[in-house]
């Protein structure tokens, strides 16, 4: 299994040079040979490998007036040209699939940065050591270590941020689950968006609504950055206060998300949940933008996302049920559809007219997700049990802010 701890660095006046730099050449390395492999299908009709990138590059760098590149790390250029082959395959593969292409694009340098340098086998290249960590071509950088961590460090991602704060990334391999004391519960969940998940035990968490305490305040830095001019002092330190309060919205939403989740895994053995629906099925078109925002502050997907790599981490099981499954109009005493409550979105009490039972939407719903989950074992599969996971016990997950 791997993980991924992330840090705050805190670079001098010299090591911040640097990383510029090194961001520098990796998009000035992704864009050139993105721009070549177009080149050559356009003029050719052929497509350009990584061997033949790599090749190009280690002559590149020769060459008269491009000597600037060998300042950057050269394994973070290796791996810039690794990203733009798996943006190429991606790309095809998606073709192939049916779905949506999604051609690389050429990076640009206002958006959030980022360069990887993998660790050298024999080499202590990237290591921690109290308060610092050492990085390929910086040395030791003072650092905000929070825990310290653990298994085989793979390779080191460094970020800057779009409000010019500065973080590495730390990739780890040949980790252990680590197992929580067994509850023996079980839980069934109702996601939403006035409230961020209904259990069904009738417990109910309430949409935070983050952006929305902040939108006044984002909206009158938005304007007072609409009126400075271009390329000034000026404008560029509005941008950053535009910035770190997005970051904060950001910030509170996944500290927030975590501590949920980490809740219902110390809480429960099983988990049971309604999958995704199809993105098509998703979507908030004709619903209108304001729809569309209470979607996207509720981060229904960072939760599931978390609660696939927590129960994988901790040991517990997640029952993803058939997105399709019609748990909020089903009576979970008798099993009578009520088609009204499918149609009426805003409908959160009814009574069935079978057995006359009064049902409150969420709770009715969180509980025919559970009877659902532990009796068919989730049509959309299991997430977090030993037989899920492959034969080597690795996973890939997304970074975890430390």
């Amino acid at each position: 299994m791997e993980k991924r701890y992330n840090f705050r660095i805190y670079p001098n006046a010299a090591q911040e040079a640097l990383i510029e730099k090194s961001l520098g050449c990796c998009r000035f390395v992704y864009n050139r040979y993105l721009a070549k492999r177009i080149e050559a299908y356009e003029k050719e009709h052929r497509l350009m490998g990584l061997n033949e990138c790599g090749r190009d590059l280690t002559r590149l760098k020769r060459a008269e007036g491009y000597e600037w590149l060998s300042e950057a790390d050269s394994n973070a250029l290796l791996v810039a040209l690794k990203e733009l082959d798996r943006a190429y395959k991606a790309f095809f593969r998606r073709v192939k699939s049916g779905g949506a292409p999604g051609f690389p694009k050429f990076r640009s340098k206002r958006a959030k940065s980022s360069y990887t340098s993998r660790k050298q086998i024999n080499r202590q290249n990237i290591e921690i050591e109290g308060g610092a960590i050492k990085l390929p071509k910086l040395g030791f950088v003072r650092c905000r270590v929070s825990r310290r961590p653990e298994g085989r460090i793979l390779s080191a991602t460094v970020m800057r941020t779009s409000s010019g704060k500065y973080f590495v990334s730390v990739c780890c391999a040949d980790l252990r689950p680590t197992s929580l004391p067994k509850t023996g519960k079980a839980k069934g969940l109702h996601l939403g968006l006035a409230y961020i998940l209904v259990d069904s035990e009738g417990e109910r968490v309430e949409n935070p609504r983050h952006f929305e305490k902040s939108e006044k305040k984002i909206a009158r830095l938005a304007r007072a950055l609409s009126r400075k001019s271009k390329d000034g002092k000026n404008r560029e330190k509005a941008r950053i206060k535009l910035a770190r309060a997005h970051e904060r919205v950001a910030n509170q939403r996944s500290d927030f998300l975590n501590k949920l989740t980490t809740k219902l895994v110390k809480e429960c053995d099983v988990i049971c949940v309604r999958d995704a629906l199809p993105r098509s099925r998703r979507s908030a078109r004709g619903r209108g933008a304001r729809f569309a925002k209470l979607v996207s502050e509720a981060g229904l997907g960072g939760l599931m996302q978390r609660l696939r790599y927590k129960c994988e981490w901790y040991e517990k099981e997640l029952i993803l049920v058939d997105p399709l499954f019609p748990s909020a109009r089903t009576c979970e005493r008798c099993g009578f559809e009520n088609d009204e409550v499918g149609k009426k979105s805003a409908l959160r009490e009814w009574d069935c007219p079978s057995c006359g039972a009064r049902h409150e939407r969420g709770v009715n719903a969180a509980r025919n997700v559970l009877k659902e989950g532990l009796r068919t074992g989730g049509t959309a599969g299991r997430v977090g049990t030993r037989d899920a996971s492959d034969s080597s016990g690795a996973s890939r997950t997304p970074a975890e802010s430390a």
